[in-house]
C-alpha cells in the first residue's frame, strides 16, 4: 500500500456568519489555499499529454485558454507536477454555482484539464476531502 504523506497546507481565515468573507465566494478562498499549498510545496502544476489525450472534447483547446492565461501566477522555479484531482471540502454551497472545487480550480491558475469534484458534509467536509485524496492514492496503479 503506498504511503501518503501531507507535504503543504493552507487555509483561509475562520470567519462568522455575515463576518467579513461575506462578499468573497468560496471558490475563491477555496483557489488561494490551491495556489499557496502548490507554492509552499515548489510546485507548478502541468497538464500531461494523458490529461490532454483524456479530456473532454470541448476542453482540448490548443494551449492555454484565456481563462486559464488570466489566473495563472506560477513562479518558473517551481517544479511541474501533474495534479490528478483536486478535491475540496465546501460546507452550506448554495447559490455558489455547479462544483465550487472546479471553480477554485480554474481560479487557483490549475490546467483546465484538472479534475476537481467537491465535498460537502457540514463540519466534516475538510476532513472527508483529506480521507477521500488518501484513498485515491492508495488504490491508484503504480506508474
Amino acid at each position: 500500500m503506498r504511503e501518503v504523506v501531507i507535504v503543504s497546507g493552507a487555509r483561509t481565515a475562520v470567519g462568522n456568519f455575515l463576518g467579513t468573507l461575506k462578499d468573497i465566494p468560496a471558490a475563491e478562498l477555496g483557489a488561494i489555499c490551491i495556489r499557496e499549498s502548490l507554492m509552499k510545496a515548489g510546485l507548478k502544476p502541468k497538464a500531461t499529454k494523458a490529461m490532454q489525450d483524456t479530456a473532454p472534447e470541448p476542453l482540448k483547446a490548443d494551449g492555454i485558454i484565456a481563462l486559464e492565461e488570466k489566473y495563472r501566477r506560477w513562479d518558473d522555479s517551481h517544479r511541474e507536477i501533474e495534479v490528478d484531482e483536486v478535491i475540496m471540502g465546501n460546507v452550506v454551497q448554495a447559490g455558489q454555482g455547479q462544483n465550487p472545487a472546479r471553480q477554485a480550480t480554474i481560479y487557483a491558475g490549475m490546467p483546465k484539464e484538472t479534475p476537481a469534484f467537491t465535498v460537502n458534509k457540514v463540519c466534516a467536509s475538510g476532513m472527508k476531502a483529506i480521507a477521500l485524496g488518501v484513498q485515491s492514492i492508495q488504490a491508484a496503479m503504480p506508474r
